[in-house]
């Protein structure tokens, strides 16, 4: 079966999930109620006066787009604490992180960010064992400071800062009134709801791109005010994306004016006179990225597209965190997996057309739904290939297909093409050009229940995601290890070589070694 899935050119506007409305009123009003909103918070000298704060908090991150079933719940994804220095006067700031990432083993987590204006620094793992300090990548830098300017210590003087000031038509949200104000700031427009009653405010709004849910709604809620040296400070932050939770946390200590070390927001010279090679841009994809623990540092560079042959007219497809699969056709291609984001993928799609020219892409083949596995795949869309899942993931596709990308167009906004998802119920599907054939196998994992394998029975290989992860013919023991050998093995397929979206490939003999145990 298959659905067809034209692309939504849409005109929308910032945040029409927030009941986008008219202006009323001019700047004048907007910073009276701003004037107000000091007030609550215990007047505007006592805001000018604090010079810094130090925040100690702890909480819970979590991530709704790697769930086990496509468009299913989320789920939890780590614990965390920190210790955040803030300099409320210049952008300085120092942030000291520990946390477990309970979907990776509970893995530890230990890294100190500084910035000062705009450089920064990251120091990945124990201050005293072997960690080093390098660069804060340019997006990690942008992302941070963004967020900066709606905490609630600064967003009152962001926005009393900003020419662009204005007061919009009051919103009435979950049974409360709501005054808001908008303004723009370094091209992110911010919308900051005071609440009607308590004059405090009650959230941030900005719209954010991503790469599966398009324009979005990154939010920040601030609840549970408590009065700290003459100042009301918010104890309780949520973090989400259109609606969704991406973190809560709440706070343990707060204090401000602080007498703080000298080198508090220090960064050694070489670190400064470190090569910047990548354009800052804010994005709260990179904060999920950083949360479970995944690489991101490719973003903004040109990451090496390399080609690895597997067999005759087919590669692996390496040099980011996350591979591909090309299969050769006898007059098109087929690729297996999407991952990432729109650049890595249009830098692979480049690529193909250079290695195989007059072929197009007429499949793309996902794994699994998963953020990571399917954040490129509207890349491969945009040039008109057809994305082949089984039937329970039609609809996340579809949605991403639909999604409206205007605060970053991406090249399937920019196209407009239709898109085709052809989906199977039962059994597998089979792509043939009467020579080579390829088989899609449906394996629901315990990771991913809409997970599927693709298998070459002339090479007798398989690709698979998230199970294996092989390495230079060897496999970590696991759970997962196990798992997916019981289910090529349900499936009767006759492998011989396993290759992996991480990693490179294994053969089936180290496969079996790994499952019992690694003895």
């Amino acid at each position: 079966m298959s659905k067809r899935i034209y692309g939504v050119i849409s005109l929308v506007l910032f945040f029409l999930i927030a009941a986008t409305i008219p202006a009323q009123g001019q700047s004048s009003h907007a910073k009276a109620l701003l004037a107000e909103a000091a007030k609550a918070m215990g007047g505007i000298n006592a805001l000018r006066a604090l010079k810094n704060q130090v925040v100690e908090s702890e909480g819970k991150q979590f991530e709704h787009a790697s769930p086990r079933r496509p468009l299913g719940p989320g789920q939890q994804i780590s614990t965390f604490r920190y210790t955040l220095t803030r300099d409320l006067t210049q952008p300085r700031l120092r942030l000291e992180f520990q946390g477990t990432v309970i979907t990776r083993n509970n893995l530890p987590v230990r890294w100190i960010e500084v910035i000062d204006g705009s450089v920064g620094l990251l120091q990945e793992g124990a201050p005293g064992t072997e960690s080093k300090q390098i660069r804060l990548h340019p997006w990690r830098l942008e992302t941070r400071l963004r967020d900066e300017k709606r905490s609630a210590a600064k967003i009152i003087f962001t926005a009393m800062g900003q020419k662009n000031l204005k007061r919009l038509s009051d919103a009435d949200l979950e049974g409360k009134s709501y005054r808001v104000l908008a303004f723009t700031d370094t091209g992110n427009e911010f919308r900051l709801y005071l609440d009607s009653k308590t004059k405090l405010p009650a959230r941030v709004d900005l719209l954010d791109d991503d790469p599966l849910e398009g324009d979005s709604l990154f939010t920040l809620r601030y609840d549970d005010w408590r009065k700290v040296d003459g100042v009301m400070a918010p104890f309780t932050l949520r973090y989400e994306l259109n609606g969704k939770p991406l973190q809560e946390e709440q706070i343990k200590s707060l204090r401000h004016n602080v007498t703080l070390a000298p080198d508090s927001f220090a960064i050694p010279a070489a670190i400064r006179d470190q090569k910047v090679d990548a354009q800052p841009v804010a994005s709260q994809w990179l904060l999920r990225r950083i949360a479970g623990n995944f690489s991101y540092r490719d973003l903004g560079r040109n990451t090496p597209v390399e080609f690895v042959q597997l067999g005759d007219g087919v590669h692996l497809i390496t040099g980011s965190s996350h591979n591909n699969v090309v299969i050769e056709m006898r007059d098109h291609l087929v690729v297996v997996e999407g991952p990432l984001y729109e650049a890595r993928s249009q830098a692979v799609i480049k690529s193909l057309k250079a290695r195989f020219p007059g072929k197009p892409i007429r499949y793309i083949i996902p794994t699994h739904a998963h953020l990571d596995h399917s954040g490129g795949i509207r890349g491969f869309m945009a040039e008109g290939a057809m994305v082949v899942v089984p039937a329970i993931a039609k609809e996340f596709y579809t949605r991403v297909a639909r999604a409206p990308h205007m605060v970053e167009p991406d090249a399937l906004e920019k196209v407009g093409r239709a898109v085709t998802i052809e989906y199977y119920d039962g059994g597998y599907r089979v792509l043939s050009d009467g020579n080579r054939h390829v088989e899609i196998h449906p394996m629901p994992t315990s990771h991913a229940d809409d997970n599927q394998v693709v298998y070459l029975p002339r090479e007798k290989i398989v690709v698979e995601a998230d199970h294996v992860s092989p390495r230079n013919n060897k496999v970590i023991p696991s759970a997962r290890v196990r798992e997916f050998l019981q289910g090529i093995e349900m499936l009767n397929l006759d492998v011989t070589t396993i290759v992996g979206i991480h990693g490179n490939t294994a053969d089936i003999q180290a496969l079996r070694t790994a499952a019992k145990g690694g003895k």
